[in-house]
């Protein structure tokens, strides 16, 4: 009677580990998909502001921007050696379900892509020195050097009542410098 007792025992204690262990389970792949979401969204922040940052404007080279997306040429690419000059492109893409994508391309081919979560659509804001928003660069009104770059170029998502999501300043020259010989120039 003791023997079956124990067995009994040892069964129900074995029946609740088999529980718990699949309550972790459950709870470790939440776990994991959640921060993989965090995850891509962290990469993807980064890696916006380091090709914005490393926007790098001479005759030829320019950026062009609108709401839908911008391109131009990086010092900082994703995929290419850092520091050599690459074509880049972020565009903004409606998917089947009327979601909106964020799409990066690198020397004419598309890299990678990623969904932006929760949010009714996106489009890109470009913000002059004087600190002037406007939709596209250059913009069609004002004095600006169309080899020139915008201060700040900035991603906002829409529906999610945080307004601008992210900004990312230009850190590039701001004025293609002037070449006299080589690689000497000019003070302004």
């Amino acid at each position: 009677m003791e023997m079956l007792v124990t067995l009994v025992l040892i069964g129900f204690a074995t029946m609740l580990m088999f529980q718990m262990l699949g309550s972790y389970k459950v709870a470790r792949e939440r776990v994991q998909a959640q921060a993989g979401v965090i995850d891509r969204q962290a990469l993807f922040q980064a890696w916006f502001r380091d090709s914005v940052h490393g926007l790098y404007a001479a005759p030829k080279l320019h950026l062009e921007g609108s709401g839908e997306q911008f391109s131009g040429t990086t010092l900082n690419p994703l995929y290419a050696l850092e520091g050599m000059p690459t074509a880049i492109a972020w565009r903004l893409r409606k998917v089947a379900d009327g979601s909106t994508e964020v799409v990066y391309s690198e020397s004419g081919k598309e890299r990678w892509s990623l969904l932006l979560q929760g949010v009714a659509g996106a489009h890109f804001i470009y913000v002059d020195g004087a600190s002037k928003q406007t939709d596209q660069w250059p913009p069609k009104l004002g004095l600006v050097n169309p080899e020139g770059l915008p201060a700040l170029i900035g991603l906002v998502r829409e529906g999610t009542g945080e307004g601008v999501s992210q900004l990312a300043a230009v850190l590039g020259p701001l004025q293609p410098p002037k070449r006299l010989y080589g690689d000497e120039q000019t003070m302004d």
